[in-house]
C-alpha cells in the first residue's frame, strides 16, 4: 500500500514550472535593485522583471557577467511567473552579431 501511495505522488511532484521565452529590448537595467524593465516585441507596455542570484547571462553562447548587458540591447529573456510574487528572469540571451547588423 505504501509503495502505491508514493508511486501516485511522484508524477505530481515531478512537474516544474517552465520558463517563458520572449524576445524584445532591455529598456532599463538596475543592478542595485536587481530589476530590469523589458519591452517584449509583441506587447504594448514594458514589463518589470526581477533578477535573482541564479539568473544567467549568455552572450554569443558564453556565460558573461550582468555588466555586459546594455540598455536598449535586443535580447531573448526566459522568465517565470510564480503564483505569488514578481515575475523573475532565469536567463538572458543575446548576440553581438545581431546588434552589429541592426545598427
Amino acid at each position: 500500500m505504501l509503495t502505491l501511495g508514493i508511486a501516485t505522488a511522484l508524477p505530481a511532484a515531478a512537474h516544474t514550472v517552465r520558463s517563458h521565452p520572449a524576445s524584445g529590448t532591455i529598456v532599463t537595467l538596475d543592478v542595485g535593485t536587481r530589476k530590469i524593465k523589458f519591452a517584449p516585441e509583441r506587447e504594448k507596455a514594458p514589463v518589470e522583471l526581477a533578477l535573482t542570484s541564479r539568473t544567467s547571462f549568455v552572450r554569443d553562447w558564453h556565460s558573461v557577467p550582468v555588466s555586459e548587458l546594455r540598455h536598449h540591447e535586443r535580447v531573448i529573456v526566459y522568465y517565470r511567473k510564480p503564483f505569488f510574487g514578481q515575475p523573475f528572469v532565469t536567463k538572458v540571451l543575446w548576440t553581438t552579431w545581431s546588434a552589429k547588423n541592426e545598427a
